[in-house]
């Protein structure tokens, strides 16, 4: 009984230990998605952001709180058009919140420790900032998407939050179930450059 519960202990840190890189590893990915919308927001002189979905209804994908696009503004059209379709964040991670604009709290670059909001287990992820985008390039209409922006000079725009905070965890019918609050990383943006960082937990604890 010793020798299994002793293996059964290795597994589920096996099993932790795979988890925490998937979400370093979202964390990358997102990163990659706003640098592409920030550049595609500059060389198409235009507006450009980087959407998470949050539901499932028509031309979004089957799952919510783990997918993200890139899209980018036709001004001809008023409509926005598809840059990088929805792409998934990698088994054990999702998005938990955005942070910053649409009275969302927010450490910023530089700032304080960012403060928890949750508890380890299952729940209705709700806390982000939005924005309503009408997508022509995957027939969305007036859809209300949690969204970090860029303007055509690079810089951040007034849209939606200014950070993307990614937690180790699963989605199950529309409820994400937390696992750790010690493996979540945090994408953020700085509103007068447009600069994309990554910070990891230990950045946010208090001195």
């Amino acid at each position: 009984m010793a020798i299994i519960g002793m293996m059964v202990g290795l597994s589920a840190l096996a099993v932790s230990g795979m988890r925490a890189p998937a979400v370093q590893h979202a964390a990358d990915q997102v990163m990659s998605g706003l640098s592409l919308a920030r550049q595609v927001a500059i060389t198409k002189n235009t507006q450009a952001a980087l959407l998470i979905a949050t539901n499932t209804s028509s031309g979004f994908p089957s799952e919510p709180y783990r997918y993200w696009s890139v899209v980018y503004l036709n001004r001809s059209s008023t409509q926005w058009m598809l840059a990088k379709d929805w792409e998934a964040l990698p088994n054990g991670a999702f998005f938990l919140d955005t942070r910053g604009q649409s009275g969302a709290s927010y450490s910023p670059i530089g700032g304080n420790p960012l403060s928890n909001d949750y508890s380890v287990g299952t729940f209705m992820p709700n806390k982000y900032a939005t924005s309503t985008f009408t997508i022509n390039g995957t027939a969305i209409s007036s859809a209300t998407i949690p969204c970090i922006q860029f303007k055509s000079d690079g810089t951040k725009a007034s849209g939606g939050g200014e950070a993307i905070r990614i937690a180790q965890g699963s989605i199950t019918s529309g409820n994400a179930t937390l696992t750790s609050l010690n493996q979540y990383y945090v994408v953020e943006t700085d509103n007068r450059t447009g600069r994309i960082r990554m910070r990891a937990p230990d950045s946010y604890r208090n001195p």
